[in-house]
């Protein structure tokens, strides 16, 4: 497996963290554990479910406070931040959003202006574009109207996503966007996150549960197991059979994906397990 570098030996990441320890109560879920998210790229966090990947999204954005370390935000302590100052540089997609009953697209999207507004300033025409930037990038204009209640799940997450792009912000958390989405939705999603990062260079952070799918978006993929960091890189280099095998637990083949020429994992499973040939009995 790829050892993870220390994050104060790479430069350039405007997000990291470094030896935090992050726990619920007394039961410590994450333990110093350090990382750097490379900028302008799409980093996805995979690992077994209780590993700790959305504990770990949820300190890099503000929204848990770590027991021990830091999270750094353009090189200063986030804690240290006005949270309208982290609003304006950092967008959040926690799991499961849940929008005020019968909000309209337009409505929620203009939520995503909020750290934006002063008791001096309230809507301004910058806003207005902002908003219908955020619509068009995520081909919700013709949603615009509509009610969030009434949206299929693909709809409502590019919504959703909007409404983080209308913050203005060029780093993006997604805390399992994909989730409770069909196939096609799922695409749809991680289609959009792709376009976000070549066409605007947002830096996009990730937890996904597929491993296929995140071989096929990631630039870099870090691996987590118990709380720690196991390996970090790019899909070629992290995800093989025996990284597989000892985080997951899953035995499984490697091959190359025919559409992407990303690593692609074949699970095998028991049933398909080569089974022994059966005992051979006599005639008599």
């Amino acid at each position: 497996m790829t050892v993870p570098d220390d994050p104060t030996t790479q430069t350039g990441a405007r997000l990291a963290a470094e030896h935090l320890r992050l726990a619920y109560d007394a039961r410590t879920v994450v333990d110093d554990l350090s990382v750097a998210i490379p900028t302008g790229s799409v980093t996805v966090v995979v690992g077994p479910n209780a590993c700790g990947k959305s504990t770990l999204l949820r300190a890099l954005a503000r929204l848990l406070a770590p027991k021990e370390g830091v999270v750094l935000l353009d090189g200063q302590e986030i804690r240290s931040l006005p949270t309208r100052t982290v609003a304006q540089r950092l967008g959040i997609l926690p799991q499961q959003p849940i929008a005020p009953d019968g909000i309209t697209v337009t409505d929620l999207v203009a939520r995503g202006r909020h750290p934006h507004q002063r008791w001096f300033r309230q809507w301004s025409p910058d806003d207005e574009e902002a908003v219908a930037t955020a619509l068009a990038l995520t081909s919700t204009t013709d949603l615009a109207d509509r009610s969030v209640d009434e949206l299929s799940g693909g709809q409502r997450q590019r919504a959703w996503i909007a409404m983080a792009l209308a913050q203005g912000t060029d780093l993006l958390l997604l805390d399992e966007p994909t989730t409770f989405l069909d196939l096609t939705h799922q695409i749809e999603v991680l289609d959009l996150l792709a376009e976000l990062n070549v066409a605007g260079g947002r830096t996009i952070v990730a937890v996904l549960h597929d491993l296929n799918l995140a071989c096929r978006y990631a630039h870099h993929l870090v691996v987590m197991k118990e709380g720690a960091i196991v390996a970090e890189g790019p899909p070629a280099t992290v995800i093989t059979e025996e990284s597989v095998a000892a985080v997951f637990g899953l035995d499984a083949l490697i091959v190359e994906d025919p559409v992407a020429g990303t690593p692609m994992v074949v699970p095998i499973g028991r049933h398909h397990r080569a089974a022994p040939e059966p005992a051979r009995t006599s005639r008599s």
